[in-house]
């Protein structure tokens, strides 16, 4: 794995937690859909924001209602990634990030 690339991904994840810190405890991701606002349908993503915040505070139901795709296929496929992720970073093995892109 390169060494730069490994920053990236660590970078990566310190961003990630700070913004999901910021996400469960301030207001500050708390904007409108443009899609939503202009033609008045929903887009794919209308609802991971909220979905995200529910599964912070561990109400599944709410974040299938907010975005259920997400909730049940999307989420779930990316937690794994990132633990794999983690875990391979840690212990300097490869994960299926450094398969997917070929290191």
């Amino acid at each position: 794995m390169h060494k730069s690339f490994k920053l990236i991904r660590i970078f990566f994840y310190i961003i990630l937690t700070i913004s999901l810190i910021l996400l469960k405890f301030t207001n500050i991701f708390n904007f409108n859909c443009y899609i939503n606002d202009t033609f008045h349908i929903l887009c794919p993503a209308c609802g991971m924001t909220r979905a995200t915040l529910s599964i912070l505070n561990l109400d599944f139901t709410h974040a299938i209602f907010h975005n259920a795709y997400y909730t049940l296929v999307l989420f779930p496929i990316f937690l794994i990634l990132l633990v794999d992720d983690i875990v391979c970073l840690i212990f300097n093995k490869r994960s299926f990030i450094d398969i997917i892109f070929g290191d």
